[in-house]
């Protein structure tokens, strides 16, 4: 009698595809820097700013009113829920919570309790500490 031999069916790898070919973005033309005209120490109003950023796009006045109005309320309804906001490479904004404690009145010396609150609270970003710090 003859032995028949079960042969195993070879396993097969799946077969690789050629990787994709990636599509070539254009170049992003380089960021157009930002003309400041305050001085340090002041105080910048809301207006300037807005103007500043007008220019900067290259939009008119209201409409970049709008478009950063639009932006600030977002980033309020954010935080007012809890979330942290990451704003870009400057940092973010959030809402810490404070503990109750005993402080003291400073007149008298006598011991107060400080009830529990909530605090809106920054924390500048890595890359933005690395440019004041310079």
């Amino acid at each position: 009698m003859a032995k028949k031999v079960v042969k195993k069916a070879a396993k097969k790898a799946p077969a690789k595809k050629a990787p994709a070919k990636k599509a070539k973005k254009a170049a992003a033309p380089a960021p157009k820097a930002v003309k400041v005209t305050a001085t340090a120490g002041k105080t910048v109003t809301a207006s300037a700013l807005l103007q500043t950023v007008a220019d900067h796009l290259g939009i008119k006045k209201s409409e970049a009113k709008a478009m950063t109005e639009g932006y600030l309320d977002v980033v309020k309804a954010y935080v007012m829920k809890g979330a942290k906001v990451k704003i870009g490479d400057i940092g973010m904004i959030m809402i810490r919570a404070r503990k109750a404690r005993m402080g003291r009145n400073p007149q008298t010396g006598e011991p107060v309790k400080i009830k529990a609150s909530k605090k809106l609270a920054f924390r500048q970003s890595a890359v933005m500490k690395a440019a004041v710090a310079r």
